[in-house]
């Protein structure tokens, strides 16, 4: 067989498990999309000859987004070493992280100028305590709260041009 035939040979054996694995894709899309992801699927484009595989190679199989729950304190902090609440950090009301579907990737707090953020990832769930506090912003109102230790948050500095459009959209 010549190098040429081959090289056709191969790209129909390709193009024939490409479409193989189609059903593996929509069935993991379906089991992502049962536990309340929303879940993109590109189209599959397939080069008439291999040659043409560049053009046509894809940036992945399926997508899917991911929640993150985003929250600005009414004080300003840039690390954990002004962090203005000690050695915890507040996550979220129990009943909001256990509840939801499905759950979120990541709590991002923003500092009240909005010059710096710090982020804890719900992978990082297992090693949250709870605690029942007062909910300062409601009268007479207590509940569980998840609380992660600080050493499991990331500080960082936020662009300025997100400050910028931070700035300009609360006025």
């Amino acid at each position: 067989m010549s190098g040429k035939s081959k090289t056709i040979e191969n790209h129909s054996k390709f193009l024939s498990h490409l479409d193989e694995s189609q059903s593996s894709v929509w069935l993991v899309a379906q089991m992502l999309s049962s536990r309340g992801y929303d879940v993109r699927i590109p189209p599959t484009v397939k080069a008439k000859q291999k040659s043409d595989w560049k053009s046509c190679a894809d940036g992945g199989d399926l997508f899917i987004s991911q929640r993150v729950e985003v929250k600005r304190l009414g004080v300003n902090f840039s690390s954990r070493d002004d962090w203005p609440f000690g050695s915890k950090f507040i996550v979220c009301a129990k009943h909001s992280f256990d509840l939801a579907t499905p759950k979120p990737f990541a709590y991002v707090i923003l500092s009240n100028d909005t010059r710096f953020a710090s982020c804890v990832f719900a992978s990082d769930s297992t090693n949250w305590i709870v605690e029942r506090r007062t909910d300062s912003r409601y009268s007479d109102v207590s509940q569980d709260f998840y609380f992660s230790k600080l050493d499991s948050v990331r500080f960082f500095e936020m662009p300025s041009n997100a400050q910028n459009s931070t700035k300009e959209d609360a006025e």
